[in-house]
């Protein structure tokens, strides 16, 4: 017999610096919805949580730590809740001034209405499919079924045309990342303008920047995809703008 906790979970990935967790009240804030949509019965109130999460964290005693926070079901609906703390190990500096490879898979983002995408599910196969088929590629970037970008397996992504900023709408079947939020509006604070536009393979082949973002990457510059070059096959001057102001704001500490 199948039990709901092995089958209905939600989960949150965090980051922390210099022991302060980045974004955390947005992060339970998805929690918290991705749990109700999916019938999980949270009896705990917000504060808790975050205490749950900072005693977790102190307990490790990691100033820069990646944190699972993960929430199943048991047979009555009730929570169960799984924290992992693990130190923050940093990308290799070369990703972020060479920039990185990615391909686009085969295995198509699940529809909307089968899976909404705002919920941040353990329910992971379709994205683990995908990363499957670019193991030898930074990432593997996803489509929906009429062939339009939705985004990486585990990110968000952007495409800089004309000094504009592309990113796909969210109701395609994207995840509407924290660290994505958080990058669109630094872009709009230096004045650089941002559409919610889908758009095809095509346009980000012949995109003049890429980049990717999650809470790990931050913001990831992408040079290539599916063997093309996009742009001049460096990372771009509004990608590392970016990639700058997001470093900018971590250390101002303006933004927990």
């Amino acid at each position: 017999m199948l039990y709901p906790e092995e089958l209905n979970g939600v989960f949150e990935t965090m980051r922390a610096y210099n022991g302060r967790m980045f974004m955390l009240e947005e992060h339970i804030t998805r929690l918290l919805e991705s749990s109700k949509t999916s019938g999980i019965k949270i009896s705990l109130r917000r504060d808790a949580l975050k205490a749950m999460l900072k005693s977790a964290l102190k307990k490790k005693g990691y100033k820069d730590a990646y944190i699972r926070f993960a929430v199943y079901a048991d047979k009555f609906g009730r929570a169960k809740y799984h924290i992992v703390v693990k130190e923050a190990k940093i990308y290799p500096k070369t990703f972020y001034t060479k920039g990185v490879c990615v391909v686009t898979a085969a295995t198509r983002r699940s529809a909307v209405e089968s899976q909404n995408p705002k919920i941040k599910s353990s329910c992971f196969l379709n994205g683990i499919l995908a990363k499957i088929e670019g193991l030898e590629h930074f990432e593997s970037i996803m489509l929906n079924r009429k062939g339009l970008i939705t985004e990486g397996s585990v990110s968000n992504i952007f495409i800089v045309k004309d000094r504009k900023i592309f990113t796909p709408p969210t109701h395609l079947g994207v995840l509407c990342g924290i660290t994505r939020n958080v990058v669109l509006r630094l872009a709009k604070k230096k004045g650089i303008g941002v559409y919610e536009n889908p758009f095809t393979r095509h346009e980000l082949f012949n995109a003049d920047e890429c980049f990717l973002t999650n809470t790990s990457m931050e913001v990831m510059p992408v040079v290539n995809c599916d063997g093309r070059k996009i742009g001049n096959g460096k990372p771009g001057l509004v990608t590392n703008m970016l990639k700058d102001e997001f470093i900018k704001m971590l250390k101002r500490g303006d933004i927990w």
